[in-house]
């Protein structure tokens, strides 16, 4: 008898979030097999690719503006949210049409687990898969090779490059929260698809000093070519001070924010 109420004792969900290790345990797992494969050989195709293509190619080259880190944040920034977007917002859609979220929180987990399960799940996988490997990749040969034209490339401060990867997890953790927060809303993906992607273009063209200043638009902004350098760039490669680091701070804030909304909403939810 002593045994068996230990044994329902150290089974007992923590107070704090009940459920999520084992519900992110599970998000995980699905990184592990094809998805991470999938993943692995799409994001070093178009990032690693398109790295060597814009490296040495010629005159010719479309992109012959941005070569080097300058490419590699372009690229992060094209390519993230849209991949944030894309997988993020079935997270709690596909749950209920699948009728498989009744099924999960008849167990021991809180709904706060639940959501934030699925936030971090995605965000660790695509955290790993698309900006750690693809930037050590690049800090790592870049600097190696002589480009088509222009200077050689210098390897940026690690303790920059290392800042730069977590602007960059944090933007990608805004477009996953945000994608999160609008299928707890919306029964469809149209509307969450929809709304991710005018905020994306919405941010890059940073209208308005509200934006620029306290969201990732700052950070972001500017043309898909010509001379011009986003602020990450000529922090990273130049060396320049991050003005807009109010920029950071506000995204961090709305990160918080929509999480909090995502949890609340889901709670309030009738299954």
């Amino acid at each position: 008898m002593a045994a068996e109420n230990r044994d329902r004792a150290g089974a007992r969900p923590s107070r704090l979030l009940p459920g999520l290790t084992g519900l992110l345990r599970g998000e995980l797992s699905r990184w592990l097999g094809r998805r991470g494969l999938v993943h692995f050989v799409l994001w070093s195709a178009f990032v690693q690719g398109l790295l060597v293509w814009n490296t040495l190619g010629d005159d010719t080259n479309p992109m012959r503006d941005w070569r080097g880190f300058d490419t590699l944040i372009h690229l992060w920034w094209i390519f993230l949210p849209l991949a944030a977007i894309a997988l993020s917002q079935n997270a709690i859609i596909e749950e209920r049409h699948n009728d498989t979220a009744p099924w999960v929180l008849s167990k021991p987990v809180s709904r706060s687990a639940f959501v934030m399960a699925k936030i971090l799940g995605d965000l660790i996988g695509l955290f790993v898969f698309a900006i750690l490997l693809q930037g050590v990749a690049a800090y790592v040969w870049l600097p190696k090779v002589d480009p088509a034209q222009g200077l050689p490339f210098v390897r940026p401060e690690f303790v920059r490059f290392v800042a730069v990867i977590g602007i960059e997890t944090l933007i990608l953790a805004f477009f996953i929260v945000l994608s999160v927060m609008l299928s707890t809303v919306f029964r469809r993906r149209g509307p969450v698809a929809a709304i991710g992607l005018v905020l994306w273009l919405v941010t890059w063209q940073a209208p308005g000093r509200v934006i620029k200043d306290f969201t990732f638009g700052g950070l972001i902004t500017g043309e898909l070519e010509g001379p011009g350098f986003k602020a990450l760039t000529e922090y990273l490669v130049f060396e320049q001070p991050l003005d807009p680091v109010s920029s950071v701070f506000g995204t961090a804030v709305l990160v918080v924010a929509l999480t909090a909304a995502a949890t609340l909403i889901f709670r309030r939810e009738q299954f």
